[in-house]
């Protein structure tokens, strides 16, 4: 199969690799057309606003020339040698061809560089409209007002007016063509700068592209091998996300490890488990059978027969709730746990329990109080609301201090049923009463009080209260006490009945 996958893989990379490429090179391309575009904008309204400029300064000259001129006709002084010259110079500074036109369309005056004479230019009158309408006049497509011209131009167009010595105001229109040489020769240039960039740009992006991909496929290689070694059940060697350049492979490496880290961890626990198991059901057994075989064989009086049958009777005891406890564990796993509610006294369950730890107790000189509350009843499966008394004793009862106290609290509210233990003793850092109800945890002290212990029982104790829609909580003071309060909800029979 995967010889089928591979061949397809490797045409999806390449067609994943020129899609990026094609992508890419788009884009550049869209950007330095953008960029170009922009900038033949920006240095044509360049040219029009200095061709403008220089077409105003030519009317203040012509303005002010009418005003000194000791001709009477401002039509006579504009066709003299004066204006002529004044033209002729600032063509040639500016690169425009220059036209002086009166209100009729008829060319006065005209710059030598235009190629044409004065007398055989005409402006038609659309065009001295739209000046007169506009204030000006500008257009890449009109006549250049000399046809033999075959050079493009672009025609601005400006009115203005002068008074006569008469003191009447005479209208002239002004119209410059301004040869496009170099907007062309800019445009030429935006366009090889534009090629040669989105070029270049091209190159780094395929040889960064090369790169990456070839990262890419070092990354993929040593990502595969590691991956099969781990499906082997070999989980030596990790994978440093420092080695991969990829953010998508650095997020999956991370993953990839904690998750290793995790499997490392359950089968480690795992181990423990079953070693732990082991011992703990050795234990009881190997009590019971020695003292059954005890009274088989006369070793053990009979008068002693009843405090001995006692104690296997206690084995037996925690030998159930400890199979009842791996039993559970896995109903709990696979959802098949049934549950058989009826309403108890929960000062019964509690005594009962109490009882089967009364030697350790003693043994120890250890005090139980709080077993004389008012009756308490709860609605839930008795047997597992047991398991979860059993277990909360159990502890308290290994990590009571020498000579300490075990108190008990039970009390109900209209809404709650309220269930607390609470020992004496080391008690538990404040930065581990949350991770004590995780599956397998053990704190260091508990490893050192509790060398049999699984680590399950306060999981299982969470997940049978959550069953019933009840919750579990821990408080504690280092070098004092443990208290470890249980809260069920409030059900009259009645309302069990119906659930």
């Amino acid at each position: 199969m995967s010889e089928h996958l591979h061949p397809a893989l490797e045409q999806h990379k390449l067609f994943t690799y020129l899609r990026l490429t094609a992508i890419g090179f788009l884009a550049l391309g869209m950007v330095a057309v953008a960029v170009g575009l922009c900038g033949i904008h920006l240095f044509r309204e360049h040219v029009y606003e200095r061709t403008s400029a220089s077409s105003y300064a030519i009317i203040e000259s012509l303005e002010e020339y009418s005003v000194i001129s000791d001709q009477n006709s401002s039509r006579a002084a504009f066709s003299g040698v004066y204006v002529q010259n004044m033209l002729d110079s600032t063509s040639e500074k500016t690169n425009m061809a220059l036209f002086l036109v009166d209100s009729d369309g008829v060319c006065i005056a005209c710059s030598e560089n235009s190629g044409i004479e004065s007398r055989n230019v005409i402006v038609p009158r659309l065009v001295l409209n739209d000046v007169k309408e506009n204030g000006e006049f500008s257009s890449d497509t009109m006549t250049k007002l000399n046809p033999d011209e075959k050079r493009p131009m672009m025609c601005l167009g400006f009115e203005f007016t002068v008074k006569d010595g008469d003191g009447s105001d005479t209208v002239y229109y002004l119209f410059s063509n301004t040869f496009t040489d170099e907007i062309e020769h800019f445009i030429r240039c935006i366009f090889v700068t534009g090629m040669l960039s989105v070029m270049i740009m091209l190159g780094i992006y395929s040889l960064f592209q090369y790169k990456y991909s070839k990262s890419y496929k070092n990354s993929e290689a040593a990502l595969a091998k590691i991956l099969r070694d781990y499906a082997q059940g070999d989980y030596s060697e990790t994978l440093d996300p420092d080695n991969f350049s990829s953010i998508v492979y650095k997020d999956i490496i991370q993953s990839v490890n904690l998750n290793v880290a995790n499997l490392k961890n359950v089968s480690q626990q795992q181990a423990d488990f079953i070693s732990n198991v082991s011992h703990e059901l050795r234990t009881p057994m190997t009590i019971i059978s020695g003292y059954v075989d005890g009274m088989l064989d006369g070793t053990i009086p009979k008068a002693k027969r009843t405090d001995y049958l006692y104690i296997v009777s206690q084995e037996m005891q925690r030998l159930k709730i400890l199979i009842s406890s791996m039993l559970n564990l896995t109903k709990f796993e696979n959802g098949t746990i049934q549950m058989n509610c009826e309403m108890f006294s929960l000062n019964d369950l509690v005594f009962r329990t109490a009882v089967m730890f009364s030697q350790r107790m003693e043994a120890r000189n250890i005090t139980l109080e709080g077993l004389d509350c008012d009756t308490v009843h709860v609605w839930g499966d008795c047997d597992l609301i047991g398991q979860v008394v059993y277990n909360l004793m159990e502890n308290a009862t290994k990590f009571v201090n020498t000579g300490g106290t075990i108190t008990i609290r039970m009390e109900e509210t209209k809404e709650k049923v309220y269930f607390v233990i609470r020992n004496t003793g080391a008690g538990i850092p404040k930065e581990e009463c949350q991770r004590i109800f995780d599956r397998f945890y053990k704190s260091d002290f508990s490893r050192s009080q509790d060398k049999t212990g699984l680590g399950l029982g306060l999981d299982i104790i969470r997940r049978i209260l959550k069953l019933h829609g009840g919750q579990i909580g821990v408080k504690s003071e280092v070098n004092v006490y443990t208290a470890f309060e249980v809260t069920l909800p409030k059900k009259s029979q009645t309302e069990g009945s119906e659930a």
